[in-house]
């Protein structure tokens, strides 16, 4: 079974409706689909009746975002109900911390002479990424370029001190949240924390981990599909696809790796239908 387990729609920074994203994934020929936005259960019910239309088994995701030892660190959640508490309070605790830091961001930008006034240009805040890279191109940052724009975000906000994150989840907490909500908690996109010495650690208190990474050659997803079997976890396959600035959807052919998708309970297979003689 074909699958890509970290997609992104406009609920959070893609480009796509939810919609959209399905239909993406079901003309490539992916089978599995789970919609990751960051830190919102949004785009679920869109998603799961598209999929549903198109023959698509739809899996409801998250990618929490937390941090731990200096750094921000995301976490994927699968097969997350979107009514639960916990999971719904860590949501608007998150959307609240970025909306500070992008009052952080926008009055540095002011006073170094960016032509932009925060309750004047973002009073609606916290505004989605790509919405607050829009409104920075409108009023000339980085020559209106949007990729530029947001390399410039990237770079501040990954400069921010540790203070500007407090009332993040830690990975640990996000993980407990994420099986309190009924999913299976993944560490996304590891190979930095691989390489920093900190994705054995933080896995103590997770699932597993995102092994087949559509970014990651074979050499790096072999390693780390020998991370996860040393530690005895599940690990998931994703392209991460936002749209923004990454071209037209491609199916990274990832199989579906079974321990997960028995973790899930989901059947690869449909029972054939009895005859009548």
């Amino acid at each position: 079974m074909l699958c890509d387990l970290h997609l992104h729609s406009n609920r959070s920074d893609g480009e796509l409706a939810p919609e959209a994203v399905v239909d993406a994934v079901a003309d490539a020929g992916v089978e599995l689909v789970a919609l990751t936005d960051h830190d919102t259960t949004a785009g679920h019910a869109a998603a799961r009746t598209r999929a549903a239309d198109r023959g698509v088994r739809f899996i409801g995701g998250i990618e929490m975002t937390t941090y731990d030892a200096g750094r921000v660190v995301h976490v994927l959640g699968f097969n997350v109900s979107d009514r639960d508490g916990d999971l719904r309070f860590a949501n608007e605790q998150t959307s609240q911390i970025f909306g500070e830091n992008q009052e952080r961001w926008i009055r540095s930008l002011a006073s170094e002479g960016v032509a932009v006034e925060w309750n004047r240009d973002f009073a609606d805040a916290p505004v989605r990424l790509p919405v607050l890279i829009e409104r920075l191109c409108r009023r000339g940052f980085e020559g209106g370029d949007p990729q530029r724009c947001h390399g410039a975000f990237r770079a501040f906000f990954a400069s921010l001190p540790a203070h500007a994150y407090e009332g993040l989840p830690t990975p640990a907490q996000a993980g407990a949240i994420i099986r309190g909500a009924g999913g299976v908690a993944m560490l996304a996109h590891p190979a930095d924390l691989v390489d920093d010495g900190l994705a054995d650690q933080l896995l103590d208190e997770l699932d597993g981990l995102e092994a087949m990474y559509m970014r990651y050659d074979s050499d790096r997803r072999s390693e780390l599909c020998g991370l996860a079997r040393r530690r005895g976890k599940l690990y998931s396959c994703g392209s991460d696809w936002h749209g923004w600035f990454q071209g037209a959807y491609v199916n990274p052919q990832f199989e579906a790796p079974p321990d997960l998708l028995q973790r899930l309970e989901i059947q690869t297979f449909r029972q054939p239908k009895s005859s009548v003689d």
